[in-house]
């Protein structure tokens, strides 16, 4: 008997005890991974030593040797995937409806490169093994690949418990390629093939022939495939799978919460030159969230340019429609960061009342101390916006913990008083400060720190011509392939593009007043980036004013605009800043419009 129940017994302990020390170094800060990968890396070139120097070896010894390596060796497969040293392409996760065998492509491109080394290392260990009588060690390998497989299209397919404790945060991503179902139709067969293949290697363990090598090599495969079985059955089971590695746990350090203010507000008003002034006063450990509505960003630029950690979300998660890609971002902005407060700033088309709501999900609650909502208003476009958009300008107001009235330099004091009676209306509750360029008279705009509650209010309502599909279109000009269609209750189209070459001042401050004045389409807002000079500038079109100021970029800047509004001509955009320096921009528009 103890023949068999040692090597059973030790085998247990390694698989467990490594298991519980891999997940406690992926809960240890980010900044330990790299050394962690390095032992790792050392540890498995020593084991690919050790199988090769054991595989001629057919004592007891050489039995345990092999095995441990083997076991070792996979060690390094499971540390270079949950650290993130060797994943896959993809890092976000599957977009909302998709299914079938593009959810499944997906899936396989989270980990592509992690299933190619997999492959490598257990092409390496026969390599070394072949024609050798102990090959305990590569067939060690081979059934922890088996587990790991198995485990994984079942998880992906559909199991009861999904053991989400054990994903790290930075991995968070992966929750949206798991499937909560009772059962799957693989689940029986892996269960059926491992039992099967269980039973063979019991039966030759125990017909050694008075062998302890082969008694001991059969024993520890048996082992590792009995617990394969029961790794399937925790996922179906309401067993308490994560009590047997409670103290591994302990190294993942406690979620600190953080305030978050949410900067809103319609396109034009003024969001991104606030959040530079805020900016200032923000703190050093500060995250912003932005989003823009087209397929390429300038906000993301523009807020770098102050030194903050900038996250820009793909458009779709923070516009028109809410998508969990928010809360799983804000996870991985915890995780990277452990921020003190986060700024986010949605596009200008979206739903304030959806995005709240998705800051209050049972998930993200404890994540967020302090919610505060800024709504910032144009002062100068104020009766334009709210004769158009009154439901989308209601709700933004009537959610705000604080008003910043922003261009007041660009109205008198009559038609200042007129919009501050009808915000104050809309929210008798939240103070209200006068800016201009996003910066107050009386000194820096503070966020009013409220609960992380907020009040009950629905979504506004669209307006009357109803519910509008629109795209992001490609174009050459920019040569953006990736289609992304969804609902924009306020029915406007965005167009973006790269400027090839620089501009001069002249002709881009022509180009923006022709454009602002129609010739290219009801145009609600346009901001861009490009070289000119020897120097970059950022400018804009916001309350049918163009603007033009300094900037400073980054290493890896792209010149690059984007235009959202109505009725848009895409080919005079395109015409007008793809690949000319803009010297002459009567032709083109006067042709187009």
């Amino acid at each position: 008997m103890v023949l068999y129940a040692l090597p059973a017994l030790f085998a247990l302990f390694v698989w467990w005890f490594s298991t519980g020390v891999i997940m406690y170094l992926d809960g240890l800060p980010r900044s330990t991974f790299k050394w962690s990968i390095l032992g790792a890396t050392v540890l498995m070139v020593f084991c690919l030593w050790g199988i090769r120097a054991s595989s001629g070896d057919t004592t007891l010894s050489g039995a345990y040797c092999a095995f441990t390596c083997g076991l070792l060796a996979w060690g390094w497969q499971e540390i270079s995937f949950y650290m993130g040293f060797v994943t896959g392409p993809r890092k976000l996760p599957c977009p909302d409806g998709c299914s079938g065998w593009k959810h499944f492509g997906h899936a396989i491109q989270t980990s592509l490169w992690h299933e190619l080394a997999i492959i490598a290392s257990g092409v390496i260990l026969v390599a070394l093994t072949w024609g050798q009588p102990n090959q305990v060690g590569m067939w060690t390998f081979m059934v922890l690949w088996w587990m790991h497989q198995s485990a994984k299209l079942n998880v992906f397919l559909g199991v009861r418990n999904l053991n989400e404790e054990f994903l790290p945060e930075h991995l968070q991503f992966l929750k949206s390629f798991l499937t909560k179902k009772p059962m799957n139709l693989l689940f029986p067969l892996s269960i059926t093939i491992s039992t099967v293949i269980l039973v063979w290697l019991v039966q030759a363990a125990t017909h050694a022939n008075g062998s302890r090598f082969a008694a001991a090599g059969f024993c520890f495969l048996a082992t590792l495939m009995a617990l394969a079985i029961l790794e399937h059955w925790l996922l179906m089971l309401p067993l308490p799978a994560a009590a047997l590695w409670g103290w591994s746990l302990k190294s993942r350090k406690p979620t600190k919460p953080f305030d978050a203010e949410v900067v809103s507000g319609f396109l034009g008003a003024g969001k991104t030159t606030f959040m530079r002034a805020r900016l200032q006063t923000a703190g050093p450990r500060t995250v912003v969230l932005v989003n823009d509505f087209a397929s390429v960003g300038v906000d993301g630029s523009l807020l770098r340019e102050r030194g903050a950690d900038v996250v820009e979300l793909p458009n779709g998660c923070i516009c028109c429609s809410l998508r969990k890609d928010l809360a799983e971002q804000l996870k991985s902005v915890v995780a990277q960061w452990s921020p003190e407060r986060v700024l986010i700033e949605p596009s200008g088309v979206a739903d304030l009342a959806s995005l709240l709501g998705v800051m209050q999900a049972p998930d993200l609650r404890p994540l967020v101390r302090n919610l505060s909502v800024t709504t910032v208003v144009d002062g100068g476009a104020f009766l334009r916006d709210y004769g158009r958009l009154p439901a989308q300008l209601d709700a933004q107001a009537r959610l705000s913990s604080m008003l910043v009235l922003n261009k007041t330099d660009l109205v008198g004091p009559a038609e200042l008083m007129m919009v501050e009676t009808t915000l104050r209306g809309l929210n008798p509750t939240a103070p209200i400060m006068r800016a201009s360029f996003g910066v107050a008279a009386a000194g820096p705009i503070l966020p009013i720190a409220v609960s992380a509650e907020v009040p009950a209010v629905q979504p506004a309502a669209p307006p009357p011509h109803g519910h509008h599909d629109h795209d992001h279109h490609d174009h050459d000009v920019h040569g953006h392939d990736d289609h992304h269609d969804h609902a924009n209750a306020l029915s406007f189209d965005s167009w973006s593009g790269v400027i090839q070459a620089p501009v001069e001042p002249e002709s881009l401050l022509m180009l923006l007043d022709r454009l602002a004045d129609g010739a290219a389409g009801d145009l609600e807002r346009l901001k861009g980036i490009a070289r000119m000079g020897e120097g970059w500038v950022r400018f804009d079109i916001a309350g049918g004013r163009p603007s033009i100021a300094a900037f400073a970029p980054t290493v890896e800047e792209t010149a690059r605009v984007i235009a959202i509004g109505r009725n848009l001509n895409e080919q005079t955009l395109t015409e007008a800043f793809a690949t000319r320096s803009n010297q002459d921009v009567t032709q083109p528009l006067t042709a187009a419009a």
